[in-house]
């Protein structure tokens, strides 16, 4: 009687149905699936956070943009794809902020608030 769990006929020991399945999902190790869980949250607060700072400087429109990119990044897949666009949302709102309030010659919004 053949053994249950192990090889599949012509495959490799390394190959089991059970190894090949727990490690992966879509071709992304659990690890990374459990990290991406953990981080996306924070990230997608932290990109939004930082499109209101730019809102609050008065550049609306580009802040509606920015937005609705992180949304819909944020509403599909959590996935690599989705971490590098709410990364640059954050960055390119925070460079905006930055670069407007240097020019207005205020600070930004909540810099003098702890935490």
């Amino acid at each position: 009687m053949p053994r249950m769990g192990g090889p599949i006929a012509g495959r490799g020991p390394d190959e089991s149905v059970i190894g090949r399945r727990a490690g992966s999902e879509q071709g992304q190790p659990m690890e990374s699936r459990v990290d991406l869980a953990e981080s996306l949250p924070r990230l997608y607060r932290a990109a939004l956070d930082a499109v209101d700072e730019l809102s609050q400087l008065g550049l609306r429109r580009e802040a509606t943009t920015m937005r609705e990119r992180a949304i819909a990044a944020y509403s599909r897949a959590w996935d690599d794809r989705c971490r590098e666009t709410l990364t640059q949302v954050r960055h390119d709102a925070r460079a905006a902020s930055i670069s407007v309030a240097a020019r207005l010659g205020r600070p930004l919004p909540g810099a003098g608030l702890p935490g």
